[in-house]
């Protein structure tokens, strides 16, 4: 960028943004290559998911095709917060439990935080909904009038 530096060095600049169009003409014009990256592909959501929500070998194998097929159109961000509310479900049935028991439990007595199961993950796709959709049309838009066509 100029200015950065008083070195005759190369500076290479990354940067990220949710919402590009809010970059000034300033910002714009020193960044030299603007490359929208998709929303994940099934593949991607698949990585995403075993590396979250990875299954424990003497647990219920998580239905992560499921979860692959019915988070078309997430973003990253949105995944990550699915898997947190899927993980969330365990420590919710133990506070319902306590909540219900009238009298106070030994700590050494206290039920332990249990594995996730398939139904917490419908729970989860119940409680999250994407949020990369409602700008789609955005950065289409922002995409065509100052996007870097990558040729691969």
């Amino acid at each position: 960028m100029d200015g950065l530096t008083r070195t005759n060095e190369l500076v290479f600049v990354l940067a990220a943004t949710n919402l590009p169009w809010e970059l000034d003409a300033a910002m714009l014009r020193r960044l030299e290559k603007r490359i929208l990256v998709p929303l994940p592909e099934p593949e991607a959501r698949a990585a995403m998911f075993e590396e979250l929500l990875p299954s424990q070998p003497d647990e219920e194998k998580l239905p992560y095709d499921l979860l692959v097929e019915r988070t078309e159109g997430f973003s990253g961000s949105d995944i990550r917060l699915l898997c947190k509310e899927a993980a969330m479900q365990p420590l919710r049935r133990i506070m319902t439990l306590l909540e219900d028991t009238k009298e106070v439990v030994p700590e050494d007595e206290l039920p332990t935080v249990g594995p996730i199961r398939p139904e917490d993950i419908e729970t989860a796709l119940k409680n999250t909904r994407p949020s990369a959709h409602l700008h789609a049309h955005r950065y289409d838009k922002f995409n065509a009038d100052y996007g870097s066509q990558i040729l691969q």
